[in-house]
């Protein structure tokens, strides 16, 4: 069969856009592997939506970025009505930050741009976020912005399982392969999976997110971060206690090993735990050289070092917290050269939606629909710039800066 389209890389942005291509008329190959079973034992790919929580928010400084994220929520409601997975917890957000002004994180900027957008939120002073948030422990220099409406959290795993049902129903074939070569014959791309399969498509879109660059003969120009997030897992007590605790993004002041840290309240895994997560930013992270080496990274588990570090952290905004076991999981994130996604054509007919630069999660809807339609049409028709998602290819390591600890 000779597909209209493919869609290779089945994550949260692969996942949407087979699901909008499936509605075109389009016929629609979605091809990507599944969840490992065994993560210590598996040789393929892996992705970093295998997870319960991950924050969601409109609010941020950049205006192209806090579009996304509102035009992605708004369609969170149709998404979970049409497929009946749940996935979206609006348990709010508080943006954290010095009350002065930070050319890295400013809070004025941020509100300003909220505004821009009518964002329900409101500015906090120090006195006020004690008042509101007393179970959490932070200078007196700190303000914040409190963000309510639909912000939050999502299960990025159910996600992309209501995605994909929704694709499927609507008529694409779900393929849960490894795309391992693609090659263009003519007007004819055509797609050898790892199961030794042939697929043949007259347009590609490839969202495969770390491993996006392993099917070109040019690579793109992807910093690959490699991170570890700690699950602090509790009782049902601790959850009604910290019932009120929204989402948080807390950008630290002079800490000697993170940066910034961000966190979901306690929410519900698959195994039945209640789990409160967090993840921030080192200071000097590890990048993946190689594919081989996000491979290796999962099934180790990743870094006990940045686990301490974010277990540490956790106590000290949280003193109270009751924890009754800690647990952690690895992940890898995908920036790009602009700091922005990367929806663009690569070639004749080859289209790709990749790099979520740490804060695609939320917005992926979003940003598979502006990969699908420039699939689907061959040109850029949105209102947003078409320049800010073009696509940069790797000239050298250097391009994104110091190398910090490269992961072999």
């Amino acid at each position: 069969m000779l597909f209209d389209c493919a869609v290779i890389g089945l994550g949260l942005i692969g996942s949407a856009a087979a699901r909008y291509l499936s509605t075109t008329g389009l016929t629609t190959l979605a091809l990507g592997p599944a969840e490992p079973d065994h993560w210590e034992t598996h040789k393929g790919v892996f992705a970093s939506h295998y997870d319960a929580g991950r924050i969601t928010r409109i609010l941020d400084k950049d205006l192209v970025w806090a579009t996304l994220a509102a035009r992605s929520i708004a369609e969170y409601p149709v998404i979970e009505a049409k497929s009946g997975i749940q996935f979206h917890h609006p348990v709010g957000l508080l943006r954290i930050g010095a009350v002065a002004d930070d050319p890295e994180d400013s809070l004025d900027q941020t509100a300003a741009v909220g505004q821009a957008l009518q964002v329900d939120f409101t500015e906090l002073n120090p006195d006020e976020m004690a008042q509101h948030f007393p179970f959490l422990q932070l200078p007196s220099t700190t303000g914040g912005l409190w963000e309510r409406g639909d912000a939050g959290a999502i299960n990025p795993r159910a996600l992309v399982q209501a995605q994909l049902k929704l694709a499927a129903t609507q008529g694409a074939m779900v393929v849960r392969e490894t795309a391992v070569s693609l090659e263009r014959n003519g007007a004819v791309y055509t797609i050898v999976s790892d199961q030794g399969q042939r697929y043949q498509a007259t347009k590609v879109l490839l969202a495969a997110g770390a491993w996006s660059g392993s099917l070109l003969a040019r690579p793109l120009a992807l910093d690959r971060q490699l991170r570890t997030v700690a699950l602090a897992q509790v009782s049902a007590q601790e959850v009604e206690r910290l019932r009120a605790l929204p989402s948080l993004i807390y950008r630290l002041d002079r800490d000697p090993e993170v940066s910034s840290v961000y966190s979901n309240p306690p929410l519900p895994y698959p195994d039945g735990r209640w789990c409160l997560k967090i993840g921030g930013m080192l200071h000097n992270h590890y990048r993946a050289e190689t594919t081989a080496a996000i491979g290796e990274w999962f099934r180790k588990g990743g870094d006990p070092q940045e686990v301490a570090a974010l277990r540490r952290i956790l106590l000290s905004i949280l003193p109270d917290l009751q924890v009754t076991q800690w647990g952690s999981k690895p992940c890898v994130i995908t920036n790009t050269a602009t700091d922005y996604p990367y929806i663009d054509q690569l070639d004749e007919n080859l289209f790709v939606a990749t790099g979520g630069c740490g804060a695609a999660a939320k917005s992926s809807n979003e940003i598979g629909r502006l990969g699908a339609l420039l699939t689907e049409k061959g040109t850029w028709t949105d209102a947003l710039p078409k320049d800010k998602f073009a696509a940069s290819f790797m000239a050298d390591e250097a391009a994104f800066g110091p190398a910090r600890r490269l992961y072999r």
